[in-house]
């Protein structure tokens, strides 16, 4: 009988433990969450957020070629400055075709001018200009440059 009693206090301290254990690697957990996240990639450079008429500034994304990697509405651009000049230009003419169309309305092309201001200044200050690039890689890390 007494070795049976010794068993039970063991089986009580082990499940004790563990319980007490258990909670020590969930706090720790909840403190400490530690983990890799993956990159987030730009994949649409635009900064500019205005849309007068309803018509927001085209996408400047990646084209894949490294020679032109700017592309705004299926034309490719060596330069960002280019790319978002191209894209405020092409959202001012289709704000001023609304503009044009919307006879007695509020919006006038005067109004589309100064958005393609804005547009241009937006892109003037933007702080992400270029897509991140694979510059090396090995075994277990992808090398990415900005």
């Amino acid at each position: 009988m007494k070795c049976s009693a010794l068993s039970l206090t063991s089986v009580v301290a082990l499940l004790v433990a563990s319980a007490a254990a258990g909670d020590f690697v969930e706090e720790m957990q909840r403190d400490f969450k530690m983990a890799l996240l993956p990159r987030q990639l730009a994949t649409n450079l635009q900064a500019f957020s205005g849309k007068l008429g309803g018509e927001a500034a085209p996408a400047i994304t990646n084209s894949g070629n490294p020679e032109r990697p700017f592309e705004v509405d299926g034309d490719t651009f060596t330069d960002f400055q280019s790319a978002a000049g191209r894209a405020c230009d092409n959202q001012k003419n289709l704000c001023a075709n609304q503009a044009n169309s919307n006879k007695g309305g509020s919006l006038e092309v005067g109004d589309c001018d100064k958005q393609n201001d804005q547009c241009k200044q937006a892109a003037s200050s933007a702080t992400v200009t270029s897509f991140a690039t694979l510059t090396s890689s090995t075994a277990d890390f992808d090398i990415f440059c900005e």
